[in-house]
């Protein structure tokens, strides 16, 4: 065999094994059956740090939130974002497949004596010029994408507190609703017998009658709305439906404003959601600069020979390149230029809401507090008015109306005081989740501009 052919032979040798190495396909079905769990003991406990959660119930609310965090449905399909934006930056370090070309000429006519052979090698090295911007692209977008998740999981892990909040509320007013019931039914009751006894008329109930009716229908409402809460919190722990999780809240312990004050200052590092923009930009600029320098790809570099018809074999390189004259990419170079003002601009103004949220929430707590305060105070000084109105009304010293009158006012001093509280403890929810507090930071660097 000549040497020529040997070559050939070890080009076709080289292809097939290459080929040998390529990726296969590989089934995967999907999963039928619904993830969700019937009890809370069946969830997925255990923390990235391999501490477990506690799962004794009343369940906390800190507990119920890191449990919401690690089984909620559509958080484990958030997650799975992540594996693309790792495929796209190892598809932004690898390097295109050689191209092989071939030519066979068979001898037709003239003075020739053997029919022509030909063949190439080309690898496009454009992607060696844009090889660093693309790759600080795909990084700013893999980081962009975690820290994304990240505030998702700040959300879900502030809703499932949110929601335990709101069914201590729930809990809480149905507590009195259920009070004002059995007070006035016993008036209901009472006045019946003396409508009974021909002490007193028909209309003399009407009055009773409505204002159990009235209870009774808030008392419905706020059980229909304790079931709907119950259910939020369900779907974000991956529970089925009407499975009942009994909640407990921590003290509520003095706003620090010093800190919080430090928290606004740190925003742009410590929000996941504005980290994430800034990975954006970042990416948005990697963008830019390999757009810049696509106005002269492609660049192609390789070697091609053959044998003409009279025997005489030649060989050589082979170039191709672009002259930037006319496009330019300057179409590319516009969109990404843009692209990076649109996310500088979209950064700015989310910095901006998330300054004055916090602002506001800081001064709309202090007001929440005292009204609160004053809350419980006046709901303390009624209940104790109504506990000496159903002592007097045992002794016979006061009338059932009277009794009740004073057990309703009570019960809806409780519900303003409740109400309150809620407000309160949900705005101080709000404020730790915009500034971070007490959440796990951001693990991954910001991107350092490229020198």
């Amino acid at each position: 065999m000549s040497l020529p052919c040997r070559r050939w032979g070890a080009i076709c040798v080289s292809v097939f094994l290459g080929l040998s190495g390529c990726i296969s396909y590989h089934a995967a079905p999907l999963v039928l059956q619904s993830p969700l769990k019937s009890t809370v003991a069946e969830l997925h406990t255990q923390l990235p740090n391999g501490e477990g959660v506690p799962v004794s119930l009343p369940l906390m609310a800190q507990n119920a939130a890191a449990l919401a965090v690690l089984n909620d449905p559509d958080l484990m399909a958030a997650r799975a974002q992540q594996g693309v934006g790792q495929a796209d930056l190892l598809n932004a370090g690898l390097l295109p497949d050689p191209s092989l070309s071939g030519g066979f000429a068979a001898l037709i006519s003239g003075p020739g004596s053997v029919p022509a052979i030909s063949g190439g090698l080309a690898e496009d090295v454009s992607a060696l010029v844009t090889y660093r911007a693309n790759v600080q692209a795909a990084t700013a977008g893999l980081a962009q994408v975690n820290a994304q998740i990240l505030w998702q999981e700040w959300q879900v892990a502030s809703q499932a507190e949110q929601l335990c909040i709101a069914l201590v509320s729930d809990r809480q007013t149905i507590a009195t609703l259920q009070a004002d019931h059995d007070a006035l039914t016993q008036v209901n009751n009472a006045t019946q017998a003396q409508i009974a006894a021909r002490n007193l008329t028909l209309g003399a109930s009407s009055a009773s009658m409505a204002a159990l009716a009235a209870t009774d229908t808030a008392l419905n409402a706020a059980r229909q709305t304790q079931d709907q809460d119950r259910d939020q919190l369900d779907a974000l722990l991956g529970l089925q439906p009407g499975v009942d999780v009994p909640v407990a809240l921590p003290a509520l312990l003095p706003l620090d404003a010093g800190a919080a004050a430090q928290a606004i200052a740190a925003l742009p590092s410590r929000r996941p959601d504005l980290i994430a923009l800034r990975f954006g930009y970042d990416q948005a600029d990697a963008r830019l600069r390999a757009a810049i320098l696509s106005q002269f790809l492609p660049i192609s570099l390789g070697g091609s020979g053959g044998r003409d018809t009279s025997r005489v074999w030649s060989a050589g390189p082979q170039v191709t390149l672009t002259l930037p004259l006319f496009n330019r990419n300057r179409g590319g170079v516009a969109q990404a230029t843009a692209t990076r003002a649109q996310l500088a601009a979209q950064f700015q103004a989310s910095l901006a809401s998330a300054d004055a949220g916090a602002q506001a929430l800081l001064v709309q707590i202090p007001v929440l507090q005292a009204e609160s305060a004053a809350a419980d105070a006046q709901a303390a000084t009624a209940a104790n008015m109504a506990a000496q109105a159903q002592t007097a009304f045992a002794n016979g010293a006061l009338d059932a109306a009277s009794a009740a009158n004073l057990q309703t006012a009570a019960s809806d001093r409780q519900r303003e005081a409740i109400a309150l509280r809620q407000q309160l403890m949900t705005a101080r929810l709000s404020l730790a989740t915009l500034l971070g507090v007490g959440l796990p930071p951001i693990a991954a660097p910001l991107m350092e501009p490229p020198a």
